[in-house]
């Protein structure tokens, strides 16, 4: 059996590896609800879906663009 990396860069890697995959198998199953045999739904709910979908994935994309610039030290200015 192989030791699992525990450093912050193997914890990150390998939890990073099982929920990225569990999200994408989650909006793929959303993409099964398209199936017009067997749901029925109007465009609204289709815009209200994809703009949920976009504001979590961008409300995540800023939590990884904060972290990683530098914080900003105080300074006097002359």
């Amino acid at each position: 059996m192989v030791e699992r990396d525990r450093s912050p860069e193997g914890r990150f890697v390998y939890l990073a590896e099982k929920r990225v995959e569990k999200a994408l198998k989650a909006i793929q199953s959303v993409g099964g609800l398209s199936d017009r045999k067997n749901y029925k739904y109007n465009q609204s709910q289709v815009d209200q879906i994809f703009a949920e979908l976009d504001t979590v994935l961008e409300s995540v994309r800023t939590k990884f663009h904060e972290n990683l610039t530098e914080p900003s030290t105080f300074k006097f200015k002359d």
